[in-house]
């Protein structure tokens, strides 16, 4: 599955100009902890939304996952940022735990599963 999500994915850039994921180096300098891996190939894809308002350049966005991660780490007391990928408004796509690390987005299905994230709260639009 993993294999064929990534071959769509330089099919699409190539053609399309698609985006390319953007490094958790990119937008974060907090180390983790996390050394759970993920086994692959794994069966699900789970969507989320963060429940935060959404923004709109990438520069907000950063700081909005920044946030996020600081919630997720302090409050949560995970290891990480729960979601292995993140995607804002403008169709970038963030690495979170990215495809190897075991996220801690769905509980008892978080072994099983990719977790990807909307920003922002999609219950009224």
């Amino acid at each position: 599955m993993i294999r064929l999500i990534l071959l769509l994915a330089a099919i699409c850039g190539m053609a399309h100009g698609c985006p390319s994921i953007i490094s958790k180096s990119t937008w974060s300098i907090k180390n983790t902890s996390c050394r759970d891996a993920l086994p692959t190939p794994v069966p699900w894809v789970i969507i989320h939304h963060t429940d935060t308002p959404v923004c709109m350049s990438k520069t907000a966005c950063t700081t909005r996952l920044r946030n996020i991660l600081d919630h997720h780490t302090r409050t949560n007391k995970w290891c990480d940022i729960g979601y292995n990928f993140i995607i804002d408004m403008n169709g970038n796509i963030f690495e979170g735990r990215g495809w190897t690390k075991t996220g801690a987005h769905a509980k008892g299905s978080n072994s099983k599963s990719i977790g990807i994230a909307f920003i922002g709260n999609f219950q009224s639009k």
